[in-house]
């Protein structure tokens, strides 16, 4: 690009972030998912991106392709170092490449985030928090990022304390020491390492907004990794973050990627690897979900290296997985949906199983990921009755469902993601036609003598014919004065054929003679 065409582009990128609505902001709804400018979001982070002004092995802008498949927040800011000038000036680049995209970014504060009241950090961390804020490219920042694995690293909570309160002006007003904060629009997110016991992390959750873990059990050395240990990590963090606001970083490449004897080998998460991953931080609690490691050149292959980032993982295995996730996806609102987690049962130990609503309240999506050895066949139970069938996403098959439960085979490392429809109840039975006048009482009958209308009841006193044959069950009903209502047939694993199952008003209820009541019989298995 030359230098005035690049300039005038520049320019004309700020004039356009300038009319932007203000800087973003960021908040929890009650069940800890993000609230980005009042709208509910899964961010799907890379940690880090692609530069901006680089391309992709097909040639496209890097930003517009990883963008354009659902991912929503990238990483800046320095690892190691505390925001060097030229540090500044790459996170509003970055900033102003995420705004012009409608994409956000999380600013990385770990340096800077045990900074205490008058010091060179203190300084630091309010230039850098106003830099980024007083750029018309504000509204792309998103969150702040604090300590790195802080009890691994054996920072105490106490030392965060200031940096928090600074930041984000929540906390204990001590916190700030009688300092104005810099900021007050934004979430402080803090990721742990996973290590320790929930008594160990439980003391850092009044220092960040969004608790958080990394793990990464694909490794160069594991022959047969864990990778449940996700799911474990996950739900350990969630179980000492009472707002529910958890986020799990997944991996791309990490330190154990690469081979230890320096032969420059390496090994990635397959396709299943990381979908897996994925699905079960899900189901065990995550709000969030970062990608980490794109960047490390130590897992590029030499096309990688020629455009600055891990493509050939992006290619072959992450663009799939976010376009099945994306802002934009069928499963889009169940995962901003955590409220209407429900766990479901299932016969096989290894498998996990939630359900939540979708779009609509008739919109039930359940996510099954199984970590056994072996290929099983599954029983999954605690759906609604009513329901008959659903859809396997992405998958292009059907399961069909009785008496709420169905059966599907599941390998290891294997995750199935199923929408079903909820039909709706049955209406009501109509009101029985209203009875004639009563006839004028009979006269007196011999002692020893009782007409038969005398002897039927003046009520319908509802008598129990659960577990009846349907036959038995209609003379019980008539003798009781009732009429019988609607006898539907249903499948059942526990009640002989013909009996019935149900009835659709309780034993011993007190109706008007000649009140109907339906019956549900078996018609076996």
């Amino acid at each position: 690009m030359g230098g005035k065409t690049g300039f005038a582009i520049a320019a004309v990128l700020v004039a356009v972030l300038a009319d932007a609505a203000g800087a973003a902001t960021t908040r929890l709804d009650p069940q800890g998912t993000v609230l980005l400018d009042g709208r509910k979001v899964f961010p799907v982070v890379l940690a880090k991106g692609p530069e901006p002004e680089t391309t992709s092995p097909a040639g496209r802008d890097a930003l517009d392709e990883v963008v354009e498949a659902g991912v929503n927040v990238f990483k800046t800011g320095p690892a190691s170092r505390p925001w060097w000038p030229e540090d500044i000036a790459a996170a509003v680049e970055y900033d102003r490449a995420a705004a012009a995209r409608g994409a956000f970014t999380w600013a990385n504060l770990a340096t800077l985030s045990d900074a205490e009241p008058g010091t060179l950090k203190e300084g630091r961390l309010r230039e850098v928090v106003a830099a980024l804020e007083s750029d018309p490219s504000r509204a792309a920042l998103a969150f702040w990022k604090g300590a790195d694995e802080p009890w691994w690293a054996g920072t105490a909570p106490s030392a965060l304390q200031f940096a928090y309160c600074l930041g984000t002006s929540r906390g204990q007003p001590s916190w700030c020491a009688d300092k104005p904060a810099a900021d007050d629009e934004h979430l402080w997110v803090t990721i742990q390492a996973p290590k320790g016991t929930p008594a160990d992390l439980a003391p850092y959750t009044p220092v960040t907004d969004i608790h958080g873990v990394d793990h990464y059990p694909v490794t160069y050395t594991a022959e047969d990794p864990d990778l449940h240990e996700v799911g474990t990590w996950t739900g350990t963090v969630a179980s000492v973050t009472p707002s529910g606001a958890v986020w799990t970083t997944l991996q791309v490449c990490a330190s154990g990627s690469s081979d230890p004897a320096g032969s420059g080998n390496f090994v990635l998460p397959t396709r299943q690897q990381e979908r897996y991953m994925i699905y079960d931080a899900i189901i065990n609690g995550a709000r969030s979900l970062a990608f980490y490691g794109g960047n490390l050149d130590r897992c590029w292959t030499a096309g990688d290296a020629a455009h600055g980032w891990n493509w050939t993982f992006w290619d072959t295995v992450l663009e799939d997985l976010i376009r099945e996730m994306n802002a934009a996806s069928p499963i889009a609102h169940a995962l901003v949906n955590p409220g209407s987690t429900r766990r479901l049962s299932s016969n096989e130990l290894t498998t996990q199983v939630i359900s939540r609503q979708g779009a609509t309240e008739d919109e039930l999506w359940v996510i099954a990921a199984r970590q056994g050895a072996g290929t099983e066949p599954v029983t999954i139970s605690g759906l609604p009755e009513r329901i008959q069938s659903g859809t396997v996403y992405t998958e292009g098959r059907t399961v069909d469902v009785r008496d709420g439960a169905f059966t599907d085979s599941f390998g290891r490392w294997d995750v199935h993601v199923y929408r079903f429809v909820v039909p709706p109840l049955p209406p009501p039975a109509p009101a029985p036609p209203a009875q004639p006048p009563a006839a004028p009482a009979p006269p007196v009958q011999p002692t020893g003598s009782v007409p038969a209308t005398a002897r039927r009841p003046a009520l319908c006193i509802v008598p129990n014919v659960r577990l009846k044959p349907l036959p038995r069950a209609k003379w019980a009903l008539i003798r009781a004065g009732c009429r019988i209502g609607r006898v539907r047939m249903v499948r059942s694993t526990r009640v002989r054929k013909g009996r019935v199952v149900a009835q659709g008003v309780r034993a011993k209820s007190r109706l008007r003679r000649g009140a109907r009541v339906g019956l549900l019989v078996s018609a076996g298995r």
